[in-house]
């Protein structure tokens, strides 16, 4: 993976599995700002509050990890104005909230998009495994 900054998206697991399948991120419902912050080589956690968008079950875990491969932002064809940023992306076990709490700032997932500092990225990428089946 990268030697940039690490960064968490909030996105259902169905959302962000479209992004595994086509290789891109987006976060804030296709917004380019929060993708224009972002470099090439930066990691990518995906949390995913739940299992799909409205009405899927409760997961609040991270579900995807991945990295930054795109040079900018690009107009996305899922969203009509929204904006995508390649990235290398893969399924993982989920790591449950409760093995990151204390290392996730979680009164900051509302916003769907944040930097962590290295501290709390190192501690939840000592808990990412490999990818699920």
């Amino acid at each position: 993976m990268g030697t940039g900054r690490d960064w968490v998206i909030v996105a259902s697991r169905d959302h962000a599995r479209r992004g595994v399948a086509a290789g891109f991120v987006m976060a804030n419902h296709g917004r380019r700002a929060p993708l224009a912050r972002m470099s090439r080589g930066d990691r990518v956690l995906i949390y995913s509050p739940t299992t799909s968008y409205p009405d899927g079950a409760p997961l609040r875990a991270v579900t995807i990890v991945g990295e930054v491969t795109g040079e900018a932002p690009e107009p996305s064809d899922v969203i009509a104005g929204g904006f995508r940023r390649a990235a290398s992306l893969r399924e993982i076990e989920p790591v449950p909230l409760e093995r990151v709490r204390d290392h996730l700032p979680v009164s900051r997932l509302r916003f769907g998009f944040f930097e962590l500092d290295p501290a709390q990225a190192a501690a939840i990428w000592g808990l990412v495994h490999e990818p699920t089946a």
